[in-house]
């Protein structure tokens, strides 16, 4: 194989195949990607056999081919070159050789027919949406993905396909256990993927998903079984679905709330931010005493310290009898929904002290937050 490639090009390719290389090193040609020249340019491949990338550079290809090269290495090297174009040469021995000016690289690989076989792109069952829209959601869920190994249903981010009233729309479901993210938008009229009773992404994919929209106007979503697939121009994505049932969500989320108060966001991001400083691993809740005009946030931490501040609220709903109300939240479980949100002002809903508190943007009754209480 001998191609000559812009570097800024080339550098492309490698960004999204380091994102999916296995770096377990369960199996070494996963740590790879594969290189394989047509007609006029390469495509670049890389997978850990649950994600797997496919796309296609323009070259000028001397003599085709086909190797394959440690990922990180290969990246690591070429970000460091000058920009131009570039001479990759495989040699004997599985290896390539990367020139330009004066400077000569030999990089050793393995060989290209121990590759594992990459997804086709899927002919039915397909759906275009803005990459816009879906990486919006998937940036407005992601944080309350389970991060625990054993809790594999809670791993991923749960896709459904939800019919209303006000038409059809793409919802995206997160949950570990202690909080529950939602977000749904519309869908075009007329798309075709049916999504049957939901599938679950993994964590992994999600973040490649949002890495693969980057830059492109819309892509073309997918499903063929077990697997999801990405298109966006001379580009793949190919997802292995979890094999694991979500959690019955519905079943949390309350019909109704007693209360519901208005806060402004951004003051409330701070104070939480600044309390947050002084929480450790034994000691993360922080209380709330809410009234009709304030709520007085307090946090103390025998090992550290303690902190108090008083936020002014408004009370939009509740009966004025039966406040104050003190409750107890894990500070870093409703910072990362506030930090996701981009109103001024914020909903939270809560009915007692022992049910889960919903956090919403005013006017988006399609994006919330769930957080459950901690023990006072």
């Amino acid at each position: 194989m001998q191609v000559n490639i812009e570097r800024e090009t080339l550098l492309k390719g490698i960004g999204h195949a380091l994102g999916v290389v296995d770096k377990r090193g369960s199996l070494p040609i996963l740590s790879h990607c594969l290189l394989q020249t047509n007609g006029n340019g390469v495509f670049i491949s890389a997978t850990d056999l649950e994600v797997s990338f496919r796309g296609f550079y323009p070259a000028e290809v001397k003599e085709p081919g086909a190797l394959t090269v440690q990922a990180g290495f290969f990246n690591n090297i070429i970000k460091d070159l000058p920009k131009g174009p570039l001479a990759l040469v495989g040699t004997d021995k599985a290896a390539m050789e990367i020139r330009t000016g004066d400077s000569h690289y030999q990089l050793y690989g393995l060989g290209a027919e121990q590759f594992p076989a990459i997804p086709e792109a899927v002919a039915g069952n397909l759906m275009e949406v803005e990459s816009r829209l879906l990486k919006g959601m998937i940036q407005k869920t992601i944080f309350s993905v389970s991060g625990e190994d054993l809790q594999f249903n809670l791993s991923g981010i749960f896709w459904e396909k939800v019919e209303t009233d006000e038409g059809v729309f793409l919802r995206l479901v997160s949950t570990d256990g202690h909080r529950l993210t939602l977000m749904e938008r519309p869908l075009p009229e007329g798309e075709q993927l049916e999504l049957g009773a939901g599938i679950l992404v993994p964590y992994k994919a999600m973040r490649e998903i949002g890495k693969f929209l980057d830059g492109q106007e819309k892509v073309t979503l997918g499903l063929d079984g077990k697997t999801l697939s990405l298109e966006a121009a001379d580009k793949h994505l190919f997802i292995r679905l979890l094999d694991r049932k979500f959690p019955e969500y519905r079943r949390i989320i309350p019909e109704g709330f007693a209360y519901r108060f208005s806060v402004d966001r951004k003051e409330f991001t701070e104070t939480l931010r600044r309390i947050a400083q002084l929480s450790s691993d034994r000691f993360k809740g922080v209380i709330f005493n809410l009234a009709a005009d304030s709520v007085e946030v307090t946090f103390a931490n025998p090992d550290v310290g303690e902190g108090r501040e008083l936020l002014p609220v408004n009370l939009e709903e509740g009966d004025l009898d039966q406040l104050p109300l003190e409750v107890g939240f894990n500070a870093r479980y409703l910072l990362e929904p506030l930090q996701a949100m981009g109103g001024d002002t914020v909903f939270l809903e809560i009915n007692d002290r022992d049910h889960p508190c919903r956090i919403m943007e005013p006017g988006d009754a399609h994006y919330f937050s769930l957080v459950m209480p901690m023990s006072l």
